[in-house]
């Protein structure tokens, strides 16, 4: 049994979970490849399968930063980054965290790249994160989203962590929806993480400034993957990925919303990101919004996980009492 839902558990469940979607566990100790035997493999390197034509001086059209401890679900995100529609350049930035999948799978994805997209990989050889000894206080990367942001050698730049991906009109729209604002968001669809099935696209969430579930107690709300910025007009954003300010070291992209909310930004209004997500553990509130979305939560969910009908009830009453149902329509 739930206690009664209210405004104010928005903004403690926002602080709490909404980077719920890694899961970090100990890797492997890497073996030492470097003359000396004892010294960790440090790599800065940049590939293309075919070359560039245009040369990596030249600026991209767009640079796409991926945080990635290389799990298996890498492939899926960088090859959707591969079949996007624009055939414009494209420069994927991959910064490892820290080895957890097979070196194997990034030289794989640098041979398979077209010719209009480069890679370029970020290997310090160590975590900049706290969590692993780091001294970045983010739990997701350390500082390797803000030293990519800005390494990117292109204006505009993006984010896709390595278990989702993009569907294949993303950097398109995007591009379009970021002209002549400082930034802009899209929309995205729920995943189960455990079996990649399509859950429904999130209505309630990742909606954009002042929208969603969290429009009144936190301002709005848009998922990492779902940015894309002008670097010019928002150059000063970036070390919020590094220096996030809230516990278990969370928080990047509610602080980086924070300093785009009042600039002009745009939205493709579609959904084209895909977002890997596990509802057991979930709020009742928000298993609740998935349960009105049509998902069966038993085929996702143990049995005693799902709450039950008096649970569902106080969420009912909940979304009278502050009309979240009616201004979730009208976003």
């Amino acid at each position: 049994m739930v206690g009664p839902l209210w405004t104010p558990w928005l903004g403690v469940y926002f602080r709490r979970s909404l980077c719920r979607r890694r899961r970090h566990h100990p890797w492997p100790r890497v073996a030492a490849q470097a003359a000396d035997r004892g010294a960790p493999r440090q790599t800065i390197c940049s590939a293309a399968a075919h070359f560039v034509t245009s040369g990596l001086q030249t600026p991209f059209d767009v640079g796409i930063v991926m945080v990635t401890v290389v799990r298996d679900t890498l492939a899926q995100a960088m090859r959707s980054v591969f079949a996007q529609a624009f055939r414009g350049r494209m420069q994927i930035l991959v910064g490892v965290d820290r080895w957890q999948g097979d070196r194997a799978v990034v030289e794989t994805l640098q041979r398979e790249a077209p010719s209009h997209v480069a890679i370029t990989t970020l290997d310090l050889g160590y975590s900049t994160s706290q969590r692993n000894g780091g001294v970045y206080p983010s739990h997701y990367g350390g500082a390797l989203k803000t030293i990519l942001s800005y390494a990117a050698n292109s204006r505009h730049v993006t984010y896709l962590d390595d278990d989702n991906w993009y569907a294949q009109n993303h950097v398109e729209s995007m591009l379009a929806a970021v002209k002549d604002k400082a930034w802009a968001f899209s929309l995205r669809h729920f995943v189960d993480a455990e079996t990649g099935q399509l859950l429904c696209e999130d209505t309630w969430e990742s909606l954009g400034p002042g929208r969603g579930v969290y429009g009144k107690a936190q301002g709005g709300f848009v998922d990492t993957n779902c940015f894309f910025i002008d670097k010019f007009a928002c150059n000063d954003v970036f070390p919020e990925w590094a220096m996030t300010r809230f516990a278990g070291g969370t928080g990047g992209d509610r602080q980086v919303l924070e300093k785009l909310r009042s600039r002009p930004y745009g939205s493709n209004d579609a959904y084209t990101v895909f977002y890997r997500t596990r509802l057991t553990g979930l709020h009742p509130y928000l298993l609740w919004r998935f349960k009105r979305a049509g998902v069966d939560l038993a085929r996702f969910m143990p049995p005693q996980a799902i709450p039950g009908d008096a649970v569902w009830k106080q969420c009912a009453d909940f979304d009278r009492a502050q009309d979240v149902a009616g201004s979730s329509a009208a976003a």
